[in-house]
């Protein structure tokens, strides 16, 4: 009778440590998949819309289509699609649900600084007197300048010319309010998976490169009909 309760104990005990290892083993599974588990991607246009300090948009709040540009002032394809692509689009869709807008950016340079960050501040400066969609365009020409490019000379003409108030852009310039911003819209833009520029966040989906306009035209139709 001793013995076979001792037996019996022996089963009970190997059951009770089967189970632990086997619990184990699903856990340190779990935990293995939660840490490999990729994050959710940030969907720029909600960013925008949650942070409407942080871009700078135009169209109906409530389109059924929201485009969020993501470029930089040094990249030569920004400049292509804002100089060639974005007149074509504006031209398409005009009177259409459509929301376009820009989250001010610049790309990290080689020793870790960001380099047109200081252009991403002078084009929201413009943004202050209702000028950014002039100026937003117009600054990417400067890279046709050695001298002008990426420089407050090449700022202040630009602003010149499209009848800024010089003193109040002179002031937004100096007191540089809008690094943090920048800074912050690179961890969004960051978080939404884009690397490179020019990048488009479409309803919350990427498309990258100045691609053709009809690859807009298919993605922004696939959400209008």
């Amino acid at each position: 009778m001793a013995k076979r309760r001792k037996k019996q104990q022996r089963k009970t005990n190997w059951l009770v440590i089967g189970v632990i290892v086997v619990g184990s083993i699903l856990l340190l599974v779990g935990l293995t998949a939660l840490a490999f588990q990729e994050p959710e991607q940030m969907d720029l246009g909600k960013y925008c819309q949650n942070n409407p300090e942080n871009c700078v948009a135009r169209g109906p709040a409530d389109a059924a289509v929201t485009i969020v540009e993501v470029s930089d002032y040094g990249c030569p394809h920004c400049k292509n699609y804002n100089l060639d692509t974005a007149p074509v689009l504006d031209a398409a869709y005009e009177g259409a649900p459509v929301r376009w807008a820009v989250l001010p950016f610049a790309l990290p340079g080689q020793t870790g600084d960001y380099p047109t960050m200081a252009t991403a501040v002078a084009a929201l400066c413009a943004n202050e007197q209702g000028a950014f969609w002039q100026f937003h365009p117009a600054v990417f020409k400067l890279q046709d300048s050695p001298t002008l490019f990426n420089s407050r000379e090449g700022w202040l003409q630009t602003a010149e010319s499209l009848g800024l108030d010089m003193e109040a852009f002179n002031n937004c310039l100096d007191n540089n309010n809008y690094e943090e911003v920048i800074r912050a819209n690179i961890r969004a833009a960051q978080n939404a998976g884009i690397t490179a520029t020019p990048s488009f966040s479409i309803n919350g989906e990427i498309l990258r490169g100045n691609q053709p306009v009809d690859m807009f035209q298919q993605r922004i139709d696939s959400f209008l009909n």
